[in-house]
């Protein structure tokens, strides 16, 4: 019986040790000042009075955070780069704190342009916005624009070409900052992403876009030919089971003009399965909603792009373009 006794109280006491091993929390949400949009991989330390780490965090894609501790004083700083770090000296009193939304501000050092350089593409941060640079991957070289959208963190594409921002499709495509028949996800599909040099993204427009880019902004910048002179590109792109892509380019510059053109034609044969689920609840009764769709069909889609940019003065060039698209769609 005393060893029953004896074995009892260590293992109660061995459980309040564990306990007391982290009896602290702190949580909040991590934001950017400018625009109040959450910041996703923010990251956040803890320090006890000596400096010593006591933990580390990422934010997730909503800015949140929640870090677990044992002292009462301590330290926690939030950083990222292109942004200051802030650093908070806290008293924690009870077991659990809410510091709730910690700003952070872009740093003046560089302000113009921080870029996240590695593999590409690569991820400038501004001010109003993220930009990102189209690498040299197999993808950004033969795909469409909706392929290489598809792979921008926070954009997806539907199986249908529908593009959206954060999971919300009401989304303003512009091209080169301008409205433009490409902003069609049929004329976008026709595309090459070859010829993108970079896609920005905007997640709190200005009052002077209307309401159909209540979710943000997709601008994307074409490529110009920076060498003066005439100057002409092919590509040619070929897939299983049946893709193909010709793709001829042509562009003329000097000091004040600059002349561009694009042809593209793709013939493509695609066989897909697309399936969904939607579950409703009606007075206690749920009712389930399955869709099954098995596509077979074949694509032959033909584009003309072409326009100059006539400058004016340094600050100020006049665009003009012209864009033509026909597609033929039908089950094979």
């Amino acid at each position: 019986m005393k060893r029953l006794i004896i074995f009892i109280i260590i293992s109660l006491f061995g459980l309040t040790i564990k306990a007391q091993q982290a009896n602290k929390s702190v949580s909040g949400t991590v934001h950017e000042q400018a625009t109040k949009e959450p910041i996703t991989y923010a990251t956040v330390k803890v320090k006890d009075a000596t400096s010593k780490l006591l933990a580390a965090a990422i934010t997730d894609e909503k800015g949140m955070f929640k870090l677990d501790f044992t002292a009462d004083s301590v330290t926690i700083e939030f950083s990222l780069i292109g942004y200051q770090t802030v650093v908070k000296a806290l008293k924690i009193t009870g077991a659990s704190t809410n510091l709730g939304v910690i700003n952070l501000q872009p740093d003046a050092k560089l302000l113009k342009e921080v870029a996240i350089t590695g593999e590409q593409p690569s991820i400038s941060l501004k001010l109003d916005k993220k930009v990102f640079q189209v690498g040299k991957d197999v993808l950004s070289q033969t795909g469409s624009s909706l392929d290489l959208l598809n792979g921008v963190p926070s954009v997806s594409v539907s199986p249908s070409g529908g593009v959206s921002l954060r999971g919300n499709s009401n989304v303003l495509i512009l091209v080169d900052g301008r409205r433009s028949g490409f902003t069609q996800s049929n004329a976008l599909d026709q595309l090459p992403a070859d010829q993108i040099e970079r896609v920005e993204i905007i997640t709190n427009p200005s009052s002077r876009y209307d309401a159909a880019g209540s979710a943000g902004i997709i601008n994307i910048i074409l490529k110009k030919n920076k060498k003066s002179g005439l100057n002409g590109q092919l590509s040619l792109t070929g897939g299983v089971p049946n893709e193909t892509r010709i793709t001829p380019s042509l562009n003329y510059k000097s000091a004040k003009v600059n002349l561009f053109s694009t042809f593209g034609v793709r013939y493509s044969d695609y066989d897909g399965l697309y399936t969904s689920n939607q579950s409703t609840n009606d007075g206690g009764t749920t009712n389930l909603l399955q869709k099954r769709q098995v596509e077979d069909r074949h694509d032959d889609a033909k584009m003309l792009y072409f326009g100059g940019d006539f400058l004016i003065n340094k600050h100020n060039t006049i665009t003009a373009a012209f864009l033509n698209k026909t597609t033929n769609d039908h089950d094979k």
